[in-house]
């Protein structure tokens, strides 16, 4: 069975027209969106500034399905966890991702889209990920975690770390890791 879907993809592929050039570009978004997968914690001085930055990186539109990802993304179930939209979460993804090369964020607006009407394509829902209840955004994005495409994968990983940067580098966030804050800076009876 293996050996026909790669027999069918390869079809899909020549049957649509893809070049070697098309390939290619293919690869190398997975490969910006897999470096993104691979972003570490940001310090606080880091986030703050990022958060304040005047450039945008995303549109209300993304803005939106991208605020709607985190939100699943990083829901603890815990009663006091701080919600997405009442932190500066999404304002520190976004300039930190304006700050990045432009050739990687671009894949990353792809990206939110797909997210977007992934329900539609993938799952064969008649639904977009903005308009589905939890449960529903839970089972989409755990399609996009376990798929066999690598590019749903890596895409997966890069906005999960990017919605785990966002989301824990607020202060607000911090005593749901056990994070007393900077140390640097601390007074002496803290």
């Amino acid at each position: 069975m293996p050996a026909r879907h790669g027999r069918d993809a390869a079809f899909r592929l020549v049957a649509a027209g893809a070049t070697r050039r098309g390939f290619l570009r293919l690869v190398g978004q997975g490969t910006a969106l897999a470096a993104l997968g691979q972003l570490r914690g940001l310090s606080p001085a880091v986030a703050a500034a990022a958060a304040d930055a005047p450039e945008r990186c995303f549109d209300a539109a993304e803005t939106e399905i991208l605020t709607q990802l985190v939100e699943r993304l990083v829901d603890t179930g815990e009663p006091d966890a701080p919600r997405v939209r009442n932190t500066r979460t999404i304002a520190t993804i976004d300039a930190l991702c304006a700050q990045l090369d432009p050739s990687v964020t671009a894949q990353l607006s792809i990206a939110l889209r797909l997210f977007e009407y992934g329900p539609f394509v993938f799952e064969l829902r008649f639904s977009r990920f903005t308009r589905m209840d939890d449960a529903e955004k839970d089972a989409s994005l755990e399609g996009w975690q376990a798929s066999r495409l690598a590019l749903r994968r890596h895409a997966f990983l890069a906005l999960r770390n990017l919605a785990m940067l966002g989301y824990y580098s607020q202060p607000e966030t911090w005593s749901l890791i056990g994070y007393a804050g900077p140390l640097i800076g601390r007074s002496a009876t803290t």
